[in-house]
Parts: C-alpha cells; sequence; structure tokens
C-alpha cells in the first residue's frame, strides 16, 4: 500500500466508526426510544423489551452505513486539508481523483458489506422482532383494526380462499371476531364464484398448531349448482352456535399466529433472493406486484448510498 493510501485510509476509519455510532444513536433516539418507553408504559417487562430493542437495531444499523461513509469522507479530507497535508499531496504530483481512490474503494467495500448485512442478518432479527412482537401484544390488548388476506390456489389460477376479520382480535380470549371465510369454487367453468360462506361472530384457535378452529354464534352456506337450470339457486344456509372446522368446511388455513402476521409487509423479514422470487411468483399469477419490486430494489439501492455519497 502507498503512503498516500494509508494517509487518506487513516483519516477515513476514525470518522466511519464514529459517525456509525453516533447516526446509530440519533435513529434509535428518533424512533425506537420512544417506542420502547411506550411498550415499558404498557407493563411490558423490560427484559422482553430489551429483546424487541436488540432484534429490530440490526435494521436500524443497514440505515446509518451510507450517512456515516458519507461523514468520514468529509471529514477525512476536511483534515488533510485543515492539516495542509492537500497542498503536500498536489504538490508531489498526485492527483485529486488519485487521492480520492481510497474513498471509492472504501464506498464499494461498504456498500457489499451493508448489503449483505442486509441480506444475512436483517431478515432473522426482523423476523424474530415481529414475532415477539406479535406474542406479546396478543395477551395484552384487544385490536379492533380488520385483517384481510387471501389463499392462493396450489396451481396458482386464481384465489382459493378469502378472509375477512373485520373485528379484529380479542387478545383475552385468543379470539377473532366478525370473521367472514369464502371459498371459491375450484370448477374451471365456474372459478371466481362461491363455493361456500361462513360467518360468525367470534373464531378461535384449537390445540397447539392452531390450524384447527371452533366457530361461535354463525351461519354456513354452500352453494350447489341446481342440475336442470345451472344456476346457484339450491343455496342452503345453516345457523349453529359453535362449530368445528373440517376438510368440507371453509377455514382460515392459518394458524393464530400466522393470522396475526398476516397484515406485517416489512420487507425487512425477506432476503433479495426471497422477495424476488416472490415478485416473479406474484407476476407469473397475474398480480401487481410493483410495491414489493420497489422494495426489492430497495435492498441494493440503500446499500450502493454508501458508495454514491463517498
Amino acid at each position: 500500500m502507498r503512503l498516500i493510501d494509508k494517509l487518506v485510509w487513516k483519516e477515513l476509519i476514525g470518522p466511519f466508526i464514529n459517525g456509525l455510532f453516533m447516526f446509530l444513536l440519533l435513529v434509535f433516539a428518533a424512533g425506537s426510544l420512544f417506542q420502547a418507553t411506550d411498550w415499558l408504559v404498557k407493563g411490558i417487562p423490560p427484559v422482553i423489551v430489551f429483546k424487541l430493542v436488540i432484534y429490530n437495531m440490526p435494521s436500524v444499523v443497514t440505515q446509518t452505513f451510507p450517512m456515516a461513509m458519507l461523514l468520514a469522507g468529509l471529514l477525512g479530507f476536511g483534515r488533510l486539508s485543515a492539516d495542509r497535508e492537500a497542498v503536500g499531496i498536489f504538490a508531489a504530483g498526485i492527483s485529486f481523483p488519485r487521492a480520492a481512490r481510497p474513498v471509492m474503494i472504501m464506498g464499494a467495500i461498504v456498500s457489499i458489506g451493508a448489503f449483505l448485512w442486509n441480506d444475512y442478518l436483517v431478515p432473522p432479527a426482523t423476523t424474530a422482532f415481529w414475532n415477539l412482537r406479535s406474542e406479546v401484544f396478543s395477551h395484552l390488548e384487544k385490536s379492533d383494526k380488520p385483517i384481510a388476506y387471501s389463499i392462493d390456489r396450489k396451481d396458482g389460477k386464481g384465489i382459493d380462499t378469502d378472509v375477512r376479520i373485520e373485528g379484529g382480535y380479542d387478545a383475552p380470549t385468543r379470539s377473532f371476531l366478525r370473521v367472514t371465510i369464502t371459498k371459491y369454487n375450484i370448477d374451471e367453468e365456474r372459478s371466481g364464484e362461491p363455493a361456500a360462506i361462513i360467518y360468525c361472530k367470534r373464531a378461535r384457535p384449537v390445540g397447539q398448531s392452531g390450524l384447527d378452529w371452533t366457530y361461535y354464534d354463525g351461519w354456513i352456506s354452500l352453494f350447489v349448482p341446481d342440475t336442470n337450470t345451472g344456476t346457484m339457486d339450491n343455496s342452503m344456509a345453516v345457523y349453529f352456535d359453535e362449530l368445528n372446522s373440517s376438510p368440507q368446511t371453509p377455514s382460515p388455513q392459518k394458524s393464530f399466529d400466522d393470522v396475526l402476521h398476516a397484515e406485517i409487509t416489512d420487507p425487512n423479514r425477506k432476503s433479495f433472493r426471497e422477495l424476488q422470487k416472490e415478485v416473479l411468483d406474484d407476476y407469473k399469477k397475474g398480480h401487481d406486484a410493483r410495491g414489493k419490486e420497489v422494495d426489492l430494489y430497495g435492498k441494493i439501492a440503500l446499500p450502493l448510498a454508501s458508495f454514491v455519497f463517498g
């Protein structure tokens, strides 16, 4: 390594590390600190709050790499200029692009490191954060926020089941309120037509897996085409006080925790390859995946900002 490279590298490393911690503290104080305080006020144990903060920290660190690189370049060359070392560099016949080459190399290294950090460490940490958060809050409070999601058919040619939970969930009883589940017809000629609809005032999972459900105070309607007219006039509704799910009845097809996570769309939970596969699958099925595509290339744009800022 030439003397000029050693000189510039020495001036960059210190400000970069300091900037990393400084911006990490600022971002944490601006967002996560107030959130952690709110969790403590709601009665969540400090140990759990500490875990939530730690799980959320890797995604925060990703945002600090570009700013730390920018600060390192500004302070590093500012120091060279203030100490008149820049005059000596140019007087020795070294051009500015040659003197700035270590910055470009360091920016590229930081960008690659940030991409790997964001692709391998952030997804499992973010998944652990949301899992722990949902587990904690599902025992603490009631949420009346509606939940809606759909299950695609295995052949990818349409929607198999549509689930709408208008009343949100009730944490003390571990139940979902005002649930409507629509099962669609798999017959190609009747694709998109409902085959069965179930509505209940309350639904709760049964067993450890949570894939079996019990419905309370509702009705189920099965749509059977008339053999003579081919219409769906021959539908019948059956009212019930309590009904257990079965292969013949519409069901959420998810566990209790998965239903709670259905509204979580944080792209940090997935790696670049996982999100890319999801985007391609959505396009193959004819779904609009432009929002996910923006998130996908955001996983490249944010780390690349370190090189651009440098």
